[in-house]
């Protein structure tokens, strides 16, 4: 079950992210084929095998920075969404819980969910409230937003680097009796592969939309 939760929210966050900048065919068009190519080696297990050197989640790891710097590099600021990009950022929420039920399944370690040091959840929360307070009227207070996307930039931050040193790869600092797992398998590496670029680059987009109508 929880696994087709998570694919629902990678489509989701796929959908989201187009509507919300600006539509560009050819970034949806890389975007399917990194889905799909991940997707394809996690299914058969690929990135399970940690044995190897280098690691074989070397390639989601370097691959979601390069798909990052492409896709930050091809959209313009202007085109930004805002309402759209904080449903993307509305994600967060489920993505959390998903994250809490694979501790339960001893898939990652407590100190990746919000009953540890993952405060990403609250950027889920907040981004719901702030659509509701846009709904209403529109939002134009760029300061407020500029700190929110500054601050969602630092929460993900946090715990990326956790997730990273809590997986069984060779520089690995935490965690050791309970690893992070899960993103090496089907489907939940798409969060770092797919889902955390779009995260990253959203917030990008955001700020230099902000910065360039103050």
């Amino acid at each position: 079950m929880i696994e087709v939760i998570f694919i629902t929210i990678t489509f989701l966050s796929l959908l989201l992210f187009y509507l919300g900048t600006g539509k560009i065919k050819k970034v949806l068009i890389i975007s399917i084929f990194w889905l799909s190519s991940i997707g394809l080696l996690s299914f058969y297990g690929y990135f399970e095998n940690t044995a190897k050197t280098p690691p074989r989640f070397f390639i989601v790891l370097i691959g979601s920075v390069f798909f990052s710097i492409y896709v930050l590099k091809t959209l313009k600021a202007k085109k930004t969404n805002t309402t759209m990009i904080l449903f993307l950022h509305s994600l967060r929420l489920p993505i959390e819980i998903c994250l809490l039920q694979l501790y339960f399944q001893n898939q990652i370690p407590k100190l990746m969910t919000f009953l540890g040091y993952n405060f990403d959840i609250f950027m889920g929360i907040s981004a719901l409230i702030i659509l509701l307070m846009y709904c209403k009227k529109p939002f134009h207070n760029n300061k407020i937003l500029y700190f929110w996307n500054v601050i969602g930039i630092i929460f993900l931050s946090i715990i990326v680097l956790i997730a990273i040193l809590s997986a069984p790869l060779p520089f690995q600092l935490f965690a050791f009796k309970q690893p992070n797992i899960a993103l090496t398998k089907f489907p939940f590496v798409f969060l770092p592969a797919f889902i955390v670029p779009l995260i990253y680059t959203s917030h990008f987009l955001t700020l230099r939309k902000l910065k360039n109508t103050s």
